[in-house]
């Protein structure tokens, strides 16, 4: 619990140092950095996304939903910080914090945000780490590659010697992104993104390594400049010794708003709708973003 209250000072430190330390460097709105396109060099970039994942089904291996017997909740918040080494390098970190509550079947998914830890949840900072995201091709500026190394920082995140649930896996990330936008029209935007997810066990252990493929598309609508509606389609495979182990498809609908020249909110909802060994629950989501 105190590292989440020195957490969110740290956060909201450096938001006020952010804000008053404004200037208008660009008349670009934020439609114009879009996912693929790489702030400018010597620009900073402040992001918090925030979201809560709750389910009381699974998917089964034959893909048939079944109910849990109770109510499964995760909260995941990452703040992310990017500099524009060049118009085509940016570097930057993150850090994850994470915090789970299961209860009944009737128990409200907003127990989680109490942020306890008991036999019934448990809160920490789960991952760190540092990124690098590069334009590879100058003359496809909407297209770009990140790769990120986050490493686990938390003691028994499974919560094998604990009594308390499973936070995390016991493993550290290996992210790469391959990030793409088309404009279709002034008002209609498609961006597509390929990852892989490469989970690598603490010691080392190869039946507890992973990987998995997910791929996402997002339809953009620009109702005015300050305002995006986007449709988000994912599908995520889960690869294992005998192919694929596992999957879902997520489904949403998300709103971001520009509230002024260096501030823009965002808000989604998705839901999953088919999927194999997997949750079959919802998420809701809150993100801030800051561009100086």
């Amino acid at each position: 619990m105190n590292k989440y209250y020195s957490l969110l000072i740290i956060s909201f430190l450096l938001l006020v140092q952010f804000v008053n330390g404004q200037k208008e460097t660009s008349s670009k709105s934020f439609q114009d950095y879009t996912p693929s396109v790489l702030i400018n060099k010597g620009q900073t970039e402040f992001k918090m996304y925030n979201s809560l994942y709750t389910q009381t089904q699974f998917f089964d291996e034959g893909g048939a939903k079944q109910d849990e017997g109770g109510r499964s909740t995760f909260f995941t918040s990452i703040a992310e910080y990017n500099y524009g080494v060049s118009s085509r390098v940016t570097l930057g970190g993150e850090m994850w914090f994470r915090s789970v509550y299961k209860g009944g079947p009737n128990t409200s998914a907003t127990n989680v945000l109490t942020f306890s830890t008991s036999e019934k949840s448990r809160t920490g900072i789960n991952l760190a780490g540092l990124k690098v995201r590069f334009n590879p091709i100058k003359k496809w500026q909407r297209f770009s590659f990140q790769s990120t190394l986050l490493l686990s920082v938390i003691s028994d995140p499974q919560s094998e010697k604990l009594d308390r649930p499973f936070l995390d896996n016991n493993r550290h990330l290996w992210i790469s992104k391959f990030l793409y936008d088309k404009k279709i029209s002034s008002k209609v935007q498609l961006f597509a993104q390929l990852s892989t997810w490469v989970s690598i066990d603490k010691n080392l252990a190869d039946k507890n390594m992973g990987i998995a493929v997910p791929v996402d598309l997002f339809v953009s609508y620009f109702p005015t400049k300050k305002m995006t509606i986007y449709l988000q389609n994912q599908f995520w495979p889960s690869l294992g010794g005998e192919g694929l182990s596992s999957y879902f498809v997520q489904e949403g609908l998300g709103l971001k708003y520009q509230i002024s020249r260096s501030i823009e909110l965002e808000t989604s909802y998705t839901m999953f709708v088919i999927g194999k060994d997997t949750g079959a629950g919802q998420t809701f989501n809150l993100g801030l973003r800051l561009l100086h």
